[in-house]
């Protein structure tokens, strides 16, 4: 963006400083999933102790969204190690859909699946944790109609997310 190469991007932080114009986009929300295999082994209860002997699948080796939904709604550490990592969180989602294991994935990616079945909800807390989407332009941007279409578009749709 700095380069000049985009004139929008949908960040999960906002840019440091002020040379990029930013504005808040959406809440996406963070869900813990499994196939339905998976789900239908897990014992009641405790979700941190059931989830022990089942595979965590992640895009990350430091696991920043499992560790974040860990610390938000169980309000302890995440002591699991990722038994597959890849590369981003379309892959994640199909290889928990495919039942490698469990993952911690934002609901926006993931409804769909937990609406057809394919995807099990594991836990249901009061308050899941959220994570903010910028909206960043490139300064100068909205001189362009068509810019100024496509951010119009992108806060419509994310009323939805």
């Amino acid at each position: 963006m700095r380069a000049g190469r985009h004139d929008l991007v949908v960040a999960t932080r906002r840019p440091w400083g002020r040379a990029l114009p930013s504005a808040p986009l959406a809440d996406e929300e963070y869900v813990l999933v499994a196939s339905p295999v998976w789900a239908g082994r897990l014992p009641d209860g405790d979700p941190c102790a059931a989830l022990r002997e089942v595979p965590l699948v992640t895009y990350a080796e430091d696991l920043p969204i499992a560790r974040r939904y860990w610390r938000t709604v169980f309000g302890k550490q995440l002591t699991a190690r990722a038994a597959l990592t890849v590369p981003n969180l379309y892959a994640v989602l199909s290889a928990v859909t495919a039942g490698a294991g469990y993952s911690v994935l934002p609901r926006s990616l993931c409804q769909d699946h937990l609406d057809t079945g394919s995807l099990t909800l594991l836990h249901d807390p009061e308050e899941p944790p959220l994570n903010t989407l910028f909206l960043v332009r490139r300064p100068g941007a909205e001189a362009n109609p068509d810019v100024v279409r496509v951010r119009e578009a992108l806060q419509r749709a994310a009323r939805a997310w």
